[in-house]
């Protein structure tokens, strides 16, 4: 049983009956690992072409080396995925968009905004591209299960929140975030339903957004808090979120943050989770290229923390994906983040 403040949030016995529903995500951890989900081959790197992206593919192992710097963490410590088999991606997605993405290397470049991933093999794409992607929905869906052992968990990756059943955008291929509801849900057997996705992104969720419509999916509450004069203006898939919150360019710390508690008050008057899936996206930085927001580095420190805080006053298990940030500074924005919240919350005991 962990001695942090979110053993209040734990719920051992659901743990312990759908543990054997994970094995082909990933190893479930030992008593001395932490609730953070990693693999190295989360980290996208073909020939330098990725670089043409403003998005960092690879900061996802800086944010594990700060960690390790600040000794908050070891690599023995952190729980490893597997990579999601196609009869796991078929619990959302369309069996033609996971064949596109096997046979069309248009689909691959228009998912990742890459025109120039056409010039490459199919064969290096799979590898370096579509895998890696496949390991973080992996990362997503079993580090879901672990916050409802641990009260808390995080997958370094994942929060591709413009990926749906029939397709993907934005550098998002595959919906982590409703594969791993419907995941928790068939195995727990229905005792965790009620989940709420809070997602701090700059830009709107559109992705899971549209899979609730698709699946009627009436037990998933949205709190969307992002620059609605952003890409990508869906507004069909608005219709889907409970509690959303539109800024815009150039908002600062203060309103940002009163804006969130207040939605998020809002939030706990609205629904009761049983699990919380938190889309913690670094790209509101002030500098951010593709935000256009003015919230600083302890502005994103404050808000992280805020969201966990409520998890804690609801007594609900917190699960966080990483999302978007294309700041050459999201990396250190995502370590502090978390060095603060293991810190705070008193996370850094494994047992």
């Amino acid at each position: 049983m962990p001695s942090s403040k979110f053993v209040q949030c734990v719920r051992q016995q659901v743990a312990a009956a759908i543990k054997q529903h994970y094995t082909e995500l990933g190893t479930w951890p030992s008593t001395q690992q932490l609730p953070i989900v990693y693999n190295e081959v989360y980290n996208v790197s073909f020939c330098g072409i990725e670089n043409l992206h403003v998005f960092d593919s690879k900061k996802f192992r800086k944010v594990v080396a700060a960690l390790e710097e600040k000794k908050l963490i070891t690599k023995r410590q952190l729980v490893t995925s597997n990579e999601a088999t196609e009869d796991i991606l078929l619990d959302v997605h369309t069996l033609q968009y996971l064949q596109e993405l096997k046979t069309s290397k248009m689909k691959v470049a228009e998912v990742t905004e890459l025109p120039m991933l056409l010039m490459l093999p199919m064969w290096l794409l799979q590898w370096r591209v579509v895998k890696p992607m496949k390991y973080m929905v992996a990362g997503t869906m079993l580090a879901a299960a672990l916050a409802i052992e641990r009260g808390w968990s995080i997958n370094i990756g994942g929060g591709m929140h413009h990926a749906y059943s029939g397709g993907g955008a934005g550098w998002c291929m595959f919906s982590d975030l409703t594969l791993a509801l419907r995941k928790i849900r068939k195995a727990s057997q229905g005792l965790v339903s009620k989940i709420m996705i809070i997602d701090t992104d700059v830009h709107q969720g559109n992705g899971y957004e549209k899979d609730k419509l698709t699946f009627e999916d009436n037990q998933l509450y949205i709190l969307d808090i992002y620059n609605s004069e952003l890409w990508p203006h869906d507004t069909s898939a608005k219709t889907a979120i409970d509690n959303m919150v539109e800024l815009r360019c150039g908002t600062k710390d203060r309103q940002y943050l009163t804006s969130l508690e207040s939605a998020l008050q809002q939030a706990s008057r609205d629904f009761q989770p049983e699990l919380i899936l938190y889309n913690a996206g670094t790209d509101i930085l002030e500098g951010d290229p593709l935000g256009r927001m003015s919230v600083s580095m302890e502005g994103v420190i404050q808000r992280d923390q805020m969201v966990f805080q409520h998890a804690l006053e609801w007594k609900c298990p917190i699960s966080t994906v990483l999302s978007g940030g294309y700041a050459a500074e999201s990396h250190q924005a995502v370590a502090r983040s978390i060095e603060n919240i293991m810190t705070v919350f008193g996370l850094t005991s494994c047992d």
